[in-house]
């Protein structure tokens, strides 16, 4: 189980950094405010851990800000 639960924190932190990378990239086009991009991302962590019974995905990351993950 702890090798299962280890794929899926893998798993959801490249969703996420997909994600966020997305929005990112449409704020720099203006089709979104940064801000707007900040809370779709922060809302779609939420999602995740509840989705997949995983600990804070920030914990893991060592960030409070998901955008920093995207980044790396």
């Amino acid at each position: 189980m702890h090798d299962e639960s280890q794929s899926r924190q893998e798993w959801s932190a490249s969703v996420c950094s997909m994600v966020a990378a997305e929005l990112r990239r449409g704020a720099s086009r203006g089709i979104l405010t940064t801000e707007e991009a900040r809370q779709v991302t922060n809302r779609f962590l939420v999602l995740l851990d509840q989705a997949l019974d995983l600990p804070s995905f920030r914990v893991n990351t060592g960030s409070a800000d998901p955008w920093d993950a995207a980044a790396r």
